[in-house]
């Protein structure tokens, strides 16, 4: 327990350059690492909560809110790096990645947050008050966003939302580093930035039926696992949308809408994802040189490797490894 206690003051004075941004630490519960947040509060009808999680066991953290304002919001949780179960009061988990987050509103407090050991979670929730939708989108919210007009008998209504290509740009935006400095315009941007969040979350939800309705009319669930199988197995290698298509028989218009249907995304968009993804396993899990990461994920140039990385996980691949060092060496 003290070997604990003082890696987490280690981690809390001598790492503090590794933040992005300046809030408090604090300790998670039950040991299971540190933590730091920010909330940001945008003309009394939209929020920001802004946090980073350095987990080294797993462990629960409790979320509260104000037991008037609760019912009001609509929340949602989204994550740029790791991956996370939350559990709203009625006891309904749901997987929260990278790749998919959620929208919610719920009567009562009680939601948590499930976190696995091991991992670095960077998280992004957005919350705004449906009066405000409302004002803005009419008394009835349009299409699928109508479900969250008034509350079920559980208390809870909630969709889980696929992260795209735009809203995952967003994301990285809110660890950009001119919103994560000590500048009087940040909030300015990060309000900018949280409002078209909401907008891409209630876009994507609308458009959620439709994809559910013509994903189940599409042929080739069989093709696009094979695809995703041998894009996964070859993300060292420079590959080209023709040579798929030769190699699995199917046009260039197939490919697009086999994965813009199964996975909300283009091909390319997909491949970049994969690589990304692996590129930060590599780093954390296997402490791997940035350089011998670029070539296993088919990047040739180290910049380049970095720039996208940094685009994607709102750090550069050089951060990810010094924190996966110090938490290797706590550890010990």
């Amino acid at each position: 327990m003290n070997k604990n206690k003082n890696y987490f003051e280690h981690l809390n004075s001598d790492s503090r350059a590794l933040w992005d941004f300046e809030a408090q630490d604090f300790p998670l519960p039950d040991g299971g690492g540190m933590g730091r947040l920010q909330r940001f509060d945008f003309n009394d009808v939209l929020r920001l909560y802004r946090s980073e999680f350095r987990v080294q066991r797993d462990c629960v953290i409790d979320t509260s809110a104000g037991e008037s304002e609760l019912p009001n919001l609509l929340c949602s949780v989204l994550l740029l790096s790791g991956e996370m179960l939350l559990e709203t009061p009625d006891g309904k988990q749901y997987e929260i990645t990278p790749q998919s987050g959620i929208v919610y509103r719920v009567r009562d407090n009680g939601t948590r947050f499930l976190m696995k050991g091991g991992q670095t979670l960077r998280h992004i929730g957005v919350a705004g008050k449906i009066s405000g939708l409302h004002k803005q989108l009419g008394e009835t919210l349009p299409g699928a966003l109508a479900c969250f007009s008034s509350l079920p008998e559980s208390g809870v209504v909630s969709r889980e939302v696929p992260v795209n290509t735009r809203l995952r740009s967003l994301l990285a935006n809110v660890f950009a580093p001119g919103t994560c400095a000590s500048d009087p315009l940040q909030e300015i941007a990060l309000e900018g930035v949280s409002m078209s969040i909401l907008a891409e979350l209630a876009r994507a939800i609308r458009a959620g039926d439709t994809e559910c309705e013509d994903r189940a009319s599409l042929w080739g669930e069989q093709i696009f696992n094979n695809l995703t199988t041998y894009i996964r197995s070859n993300l060292d290698a420079p590959l080209k949308a023709d040579d798929i298509c030769q190699r699995f028989g199917i046009t260039r218009r197939q490919l697009s809408q086999l994965f813009q249907v199964s996975a909300q995304c283009s091909p390319r968009e997909f491949l970049r994802r994969e690589r990304l993804e692996h590129a930060r396993s590599l780093i954390e899990q296997e402490g791997a040189p940035v350089k011998m990461v670029a070539n296993a994920v088919g990047y040739s140039h180290v910049s380049n490797f970095s720039k996208a990385y940094r685009d994607y996980f709102g750090e550069t691949p050089g951060q990810t490894l010094r924190l996966s060092t110090i938490d290797t060496s706590a550890d010990e």
